[in-house]
């Protein structure tokens, strides 16, 4: 009985074998074919910005099949980073679509072989140019506030700049000033008439945040761009300092020429420091104790000149009449109301008519244009290089001092206006 079983089993495992090898011994068929190439981007490249000459853009890209097969896209195209499908079964390798100025397409392409196997491509972009668009300057600054005050303060807590658009004449404001709390931007030059503006700025304020004594390097970095259209930036590296930190001290930047939609921004740095004209005159009042009725100012270059300080006391006290003078330059920093004269020669005297070595000055002081008229506070000295040296202490005293205010016939110059363009524009000297 068990061999009977045997044999039946065994029975029953041989077809199995035999058919499983009849299935080795049949070949299948293998048939090898080739979809298209992932398609490569023509035209408009990716990224770009277009003006066409009229409301259509014509998409282009590359693909090949291996097996000839007929041309078979679908091409997905519009303003959302996941396009829509515009067109089936399209039987090229260009897409001609619609497209509206200042908008930002995308587009893709899918191809099928005619074994329906799709190929894809990359979703691509390009915008169209929209000639209206925004035309912005912006005004971005750094300071060494660090290093100079050994504070780490953020740029706009240090100081806060004001951004103005003059015209050619570097006087007249084309847009109102802009003043906010951080950094400043107009983003309208495209509205502004074509011409000539200049970019200039200046202080609206400083922020207490230390020794405000040690003056603090300012640099500027100017942006100006129109999306698609324009796009470029200059840098001023410690172009100013917070020393005269008011309205009446402006920094030229840059010089912007409109023409239609066309600019250019070209370095332009310069300075327009108060017009001093409006010191010029006669002074009057107390040089040391003498009736002040020789001291006069005026402008030459630019530049403020004092002449007749220290005359009287020079000849009553000192022995030595002037036989010359020679104007001395006044730097005055109506911000902070003080002034500086630089040592430099002043006047030629004679002792019993011998004529004596060239007596120079020097003196620091304030200027007050609080009241009616300008008040001048000067603190100085007359030095002789070759002789007797500094004279102040000859008297026992620091120094020569003269309280003066401009003579009445400039009634009212409190109504001076600071800040108009001086003849000659003085460049900022390179830092040591």
């Amino acid at each position: 009985m068990k061999r009977k079983n045997l044999i039946l089993g065994m029975l029953l495992i041989f077809p199995g074998t035999f058919v499983f090898h009849s299935c080795l011994e049949e070949s299948i068929p293998f048939e090898k074919y080739g979809a298209f190439t992932i398609p490569e981007l023509v035209a408009p490249a990716n990224g770009s910005f277009l003006s066409p000459a009229g409301t259509t853009v014509e998409l282009k890209w590359s693909s090949t099949d291996a097996d000839g097969d007929p041309e078979n896209w679908d091409v997905y195209f519009g303003p959302s980073e996941e396009p829509s499908l515009v067109k089936a079964a399209h039987n090229a390798q260009t897409y001609t679509v619609n497209v509206a100025i200042g908008t930002k397409y995308f587009w893709r392409v899918v191809g099928h072989d005619a074994k329906g196997i799709p190929t894809k491509s990359d979703v691509w972009s390009f915008e169209i140019v929209d000639p209206d668009a925004p035309a912005s300057v912006k005004m971005e600054w750094t300071t060494n506030a660090l290093e100079a005050i050994g504070q780490d303060l953020e740029p706009v807590d240090v100081l806060d700049l004001r951004l103005l658009i003059l015209e050619e004449d570097l006087e007249t404001l084309a847009v109102p000033e802009i003043n906010t709390g951080g950094f400043e931007e107009f983003a309208a030059f495209n509205d502004l008439p074509d011409g000539k503006y200049f970019i200039v700025t200046d202080f609206s304020e400083t922020v207490n945040a230390g020794d405000f004594n040690t003056p603090i390097d300012i640099s500027i970095s100017l942006g100006f761009s129109q999306r698609g259209i324009y796009s470029q930036k200059l840098l001023f590296p410690n172009v100013m300092t917070n020393e005269f930190n008011c309205y009446d001290y402006k920094t030229v930047l840059a010089q912007v020429e409109k023409a239609g939609f066309n600019y250019t921004m070209t370095d332009a740095v310069s300075y327009i420091l108060p017009d001093p004209a409006g010191l010029v005159g006669t002074w009057t009042g107390d040089d040391s104790g003498y009736s002040s009725s020789s001291i006069v100012t005026t402008v030459v270059d630019g530049k403020l000149l004092i002449d007749g300080v220290g005359i009287d006391w020079m000849l009553n006290d000192w022995g030595e009449p002037a036989i010359e003078t020679f104007p001395a330059q006044v730097i005055f920093n109506t911000c902070a109301g003080t002034i500086t004269i630089s040592e430099q020669p002043f006047m030629n005297t004679t002792w019993l008519g011998d004529p004596q070595p060239t007596y120079y000055i020097q003196g620091t002081g304030t200027l007050d244009l609080s009241g009616a008229d300008p008040v001048i506070h000067l603190e100085y000295d007359f030095i002789q290089e070759e002789g007797a040296g500094p004279i102040a202490r000859y008297f026992g005293i620091d120094f020569f001092w003269a309280d003066i205010t401009l003579d009445s016939a400039l009634k009212g110059v409190k109504s001076i206006t600071f800040g108009k363009k001086l003849e000659l524009i003085i460049p900022k000297p390179a830092k040591k």
